[in-house]
């Protein structure tokens, strides 16, 4: 496969981590590095926007550069894989090591193939590779954990020299850019009491962001009733599933596991508006914060192991009854009923996306788009001819 000779001392290089292994040579107490790897990532971020089932997924593109300090040293191979990495942190078999690690390979890159002997000199290798949008995002939770990484592998044709290997972690993000806004309704029979809420159709990590309730038919003309708010408290939580069937030596001990985190919490016992014209109703604007230390984790969904992380936003209302005669502000007297309205909403925790936009609409011009260009020299307008003036 032919190869790109970069400058050595690119001011673009960054380091890596490189793991060497290599024979008993030594020279001044330190072991020689006959190759050695760098790469660099040229793509931006990987951030998937969109759904699993409407993102076009992430663009990667880099150049893997080998260095080859001795003067000639026979490979046998020289690849680049692209690795997806699922642990199972609650492995049914402990010990078990393919019961906690599935490696996926996405894809390879068979850089040199055939055995070559390499002179002493610097080469570049550029890879690119699409990655599908329903791919799950890196997330690190309780109970399992994703991530991605790049395995670059030289492979010397000696046999006292062990493969020289590079990794480099690669964070996998997914961003739903959205500023919908969530309407919900929820009705507590038998009363005749109904909330409105209102709330955005996605969250970020470590923000804040505002929901509106709106409770109403809080008045009851017939019984000359009415219902008050005394309190309402709201707690977010992270659930994470996981249903694991192991390995394939393990596989008739599967396991079903399902952890409850709260995130944030808070109770509110004033701030919120009364009116009692019509039917009456109570209005509150409450902020949900998520900016306390408690490490958190975006929406993840990965079927093929039955993961999932979803985040619940549980809102409690406490309400008594009080007898209002005249439907007076002023003049009521508590029933002793009460009653809590329990509801849940969905909450979509999302990575920011930035001013970063997807892939496939960083598009070229397309030939109609290309303006005119401009005349050629062959045509050209005579110039008058400029008359001399004599003083």
């Amino acid at each position: 496969m032919p190869s790109l000779q970069l400058p050595r001392y690119s001011p673009i290089l960054l380091p890596v981590k490189e793991t060497f292994a290599t024979s008993s040579h030594k020279t001044s107490g330190s072991a020689i590095r006959p190759i050695e790897f760098n790469l660099v990532i040229e793509s931006p971020p990987l951030i998937c926007y969109g759904s699993r089932t409407q993102s076009t997924g992430a663009l990667l593109s880099g150049l893997l550069f080998l260095y080859v300090n001795a003067y000639a040293i026979p490979m046998k191979n020289v690849t680049l894989e692209l690795v997806q990495e699922i642990t199972i942190k609650r492995p049914s078999i402990g010990a078990c090591k393919d019961c906690i690690h599935h490696v996926n390979i996405l894809h390879r890159w068979d850089l040199l193939k055939h055995h070559t002997t390499l002179p002493r000199s610097e080469y570049g290798y550029p890879f690119s590779h699409l990655l599908h949008g329903d791919l799950p995002a890196s997330t690190s939770s309780s109970l399992a954990g994703v991530s991605y990484y790049l395995r670059a592998t030289a492979t010397p044709l000696a046999k006292d020299v062990t493969p020289i290997i590079l990794t480099r972690a690669l964070p996998v993000y997914r961003s739903i850019v959205t500023t919908d806004v969530r309407r919900c309704l929820r009705v507590f029979p038998p009363t005749a009491l109904n909330v409105t809420a209102s709330l955005p159709a996605v969250a970020f990590p470590k923000s804040t962001f505002m929901m509106d309730l709106q409770l109403n038919n809080i008045i009851n003309r017939e019984k000359k009733t009415r219902w008050q708010l005394r309190k309402f408290s709201w707690r977010l939580d992270e659930i994470t599933r996981l249903k694991h069937t192991g390995c394939d030596k393990h596989h008739d001990s599967p396991q079903q596991l399902e952890d409850v985190k709260t995130i944030a919490f808070n109770d509110v016992r004033k701030g919120w508006k009364t009116d009692f014209s019509n039917d009456g109703r109570i209005e509150a604007e409450v902020e949900i914060s998520t900016l306390d230390d408690v490490p958190m984790s975006c929406n993840v969904l990965v079927p093929e192991f039955g993961f999932e992380v979803e985040h619940i936003l549980v809102v409690e209302m406490l309400v008594s009854e009080e007898n209002s005669p005249m439907n007076e502000t002023r003049q009521s007297n508590p029933t002793g009923a009460a009653r809590i309205l329990r509801m849940q909403f969905s909450v979509e925790i999302t990575e920011r996306g930035g001013l970063g936009i997807s892939w496939d609409d960083e598009v070229p011009p397309t030939y109609d788009d290309v303006p005119i260009s401009p005349p050629g020299y062959d045509y050209f307008v005579p110039t008058r001819e400029i008359e001399h003036l004599v003083m």
